[in-house]
């Protein structure tokens, strides 16, 4: 969305943040795009660095998990106490709500 806000296309956005965050794909032609701008530079770069950040985060989050210590009884009344907080933020607020925004 905030490449978008900068100017550049939806589809081409979009493909370079995947791009970015995944550290794969992004030498395209399409990058002069994103090189050229100096916010969509700033921005690019937080991406890869979130991306190689968010990779290792996953890493040890998997590797704990793996660990002789693992805690299944917590870890499953936090998966149900996220579940139900996300279901309770998808059901859509009645119409009157609605018309009085």
């Amino acid at each position: 969305m905030l490449f978008t806000l900068t100017g550049l296309d939806n589809n081409i956005s979009r493909f370079q943040v995947i791009s970015m965050l995944t550290g794969t794909g992004f030498t395209t032609s399409e990058s002069e795009l994103i090189i050229e701008h100096p916010l969509r530079r700033k921005l690019g770069a937080f991406l890869i660095l979130f991306g190689a950040f968010s990779l290792a985060v996953i890493i040890s989050v998997v590797s704990s998990i793996l660990s002789d210590n693992f805690r299944t009884k917590e870890i499953s009344y936090l998966a149900v106490v996220l579940i139900i907080i996300f279901y309770i933020l998808k059901i859509p607020l009645s119409k009157k709500l609605y018309r009085n925004i």
